[in-house]
């Protein structure tokens, strides 16, 4: 039995399911075989929640219940389902139940060049699908090659796995329901809005001026943001940021003022002081930390 109401306050947070939260890595991407932890459980996954993680789940055989929020809503394979990143969920599979689940930072989707289909990951999604549909979309194929990549770790890694989730994220939009309904529920000013930070939070940091720039006020932008981000528009101006800011600490030879002009910081100081009040620790530490790591 699912439980009876999955709220988004109170209810556990984890890593993965029965790991401890912590601030996900920006390129975090991660496949297991469902079986894993489900069969762990007696097949009864609890009501929970992954900040920052999204989820996508491939069932190849069985069947099960899914609840988010106060909705219940069955499955059978081959089946798509994708979990936002803080959404409530709750699952009940039936024994022996098999597939793929995926599980990958939001802020490494956000950072992908797939505008068009950049919403894939911000609504739930539960699909029950014929084998020849599943078969068209190549969708176990998509997940199976996902998992190969991270297993074996070959040459040009990053890329292939960027390729390879947004191939899934183009799956994604063209199953989805709401995808023809798109511009009529401000999807495309939401899509307009986050091409227009990724072209320039390194130049701007203020919402106005985007809002100038897409002439749109910032009330109107802002709601367009919580509907389909879950954030204010300042709020995805600073997740870009941050970002990026995480992406240059581990990855390249700048110092942190360096990063910060790159940035568009004019003062170092101010740049350490935002990411630590954004992430909680300082550049410095995040780039020990992962460096170490």
């Amino acid at each position: 039995m699912l439980h009876p109401s999955v709220l988004s306050r109170g209810v556990a947070r984890y890593a993965l399911y029965g790991e401890m939260p912590r601030q996900a890595s920006p390129g975090f991407v991660h496949v297991e075989r469902l079986s894993l932890r489900s069969q762990q459980h007696d097949w009864s996954i609890a009501p929970h929640r992954h900040d920052g993680l999204a989820q996508a789940f491939w069932l190849e055989q069985g069947s099960g219940r899914v609840q988010l929020d106060t909705r219940q809503i069955g499955f059978a394979a081959p089946a798509l389902l994708v979990i936002p990143a803080s959404t409530a969920h709750a699952f009940a599979f039936q024994p022996d139940s098999e597939g793929d689940v995926l599980t990958l930072a939001a802020a490494f989707v956000a950072g992908l060049p797939a505008t068009e289909v950049a919403h894939a990951f911000q609504a739930p999604l539960v699909l029950s699908l014929s084998p020849e549909a599943a078969a068209a979309h190549g969708l176990g194929p998509i997940f199976a090659r996902i998992a190969a990549e991270l297993e074996y770790g070959a040459p040009g890694l990053p890329v292939a796995i960027a390729a390879l989730v947004q191939l899934l994220m183009v799956a994604i939009h063209r199953l989805s329901p709401a995808s023809g309904a798109a511009a009529s529920s401000g999807e495309a000013l939401w899509q307009a809005y986050r091409a227009a930070v990724e072209q320039r939070f390194r130049t701007t940091h203020a919402v106005a001026d985007m809002a100038e720039g897409l002439a749109v006020t910032r009330g109107r932008l802002d709601a367009i943001c919580r509907r389909h981000g879950g954030r204010t528009a300042q709020q995805v101006i600073h997740d870009r940021i941050i970002l990026e800011a995480q992406r240059s600490l581990i990855y390249s030879g700048l110092s942190v003022a360096g990063v910060a002009y790159d940035l568009g910081f004019a003062d170092p100081a101010y740049f350490s002081r935002f990411f630590a009040r954004e992430t909680g620790e300082t550049p410095g530490a995040f780039r020990r930390r992962h460096r170490e790591a």
